[in-house]
């Protein structure tokens, strides 16, 4: 199973008001990888409407960090 296809199912299975911080760590990827999951999953947010991704407020852009926090809606 890809690793798109685990974290949508995760998102899935997340209660409304629940939040799933994730990290590039946590999944053993490197930054590019896990910025082009950020992305990615951002742009789904967008058009699904189901969930939210929210990135740690920081001094650095938001595709220098390595974790975002998923929230369900």
């Amino acid at each position: 199973m890809d690793l798109l296809t685990q974290i949508s199912k995760r998102i899935a299975k997340l209660n409304s008001g629940e939040k799933w911080t994730i990290s590039a760590q946590d999944l053993l990827l490197s930054r590019t990888d896990f910025q082009s999951i950020s992305v990615y999953l951002s742009r789904k947010a967008a058009e699904k409407g189901d969930f939210s991704v929210s990135t740690p407020e920081s001094l650095t852009p938001w595709y220098g960090n390595t974790s975002f926090t998923i929230i369900k809606h």
